[in-house]
Formats: C-alpha cells, structure tokens, sequence
C-alpha cells in the first residue's frame, strides 16, 4: 500500500508512506525506515495477511 500527498516537508516534498505487509503468526512492526527524504517504510506482519486454504487445497479422507 502506497499512501502519498502528505504533509510537505519543510522545503521538500510532500510526505509519502510504503506500507508492505507479510503473513505471520503475531501483528507485529519489523521495522521502520526513512529511505529518502519524506518517503517513509513501514513492514509489518499479520495474520490478517494470511491466504484462507482454498477448497482444492483442502483433501477428503475416511477416518480409520
């Protein structure tokens, strides 16, 4: 997710914000970082992220 046309910069551009996010097991920051000047990256993890098996992933079986 790109959010941009931020507050300006004092004499730079305007705020910008790249938010990737990864599956994982806990809602957690990895990092933060300032790549450029005014360009904000924020990674996180979440389950929220995660892909939902699809019904072909899923197989059927008879119990024993």
């Amino acid at each position: 997710m790109r959010y941009e046309h931020g507050t300006a910069c004092w004499q730079g551009p305007s705020r910008s914000t790249l938010v990737k996010l990864t599956c994982g097991k806990d809602t957690a920051v990895l990092s933060t970082s300032e790549p450029s000047r005014c360009e904000y990256l924020m990674e996180f993890t979440t389950p929220a992220f995660c892909q939902e098996p699809s019904e072909e992933d899923h197989t059927d079986h008879d119990e024993l």
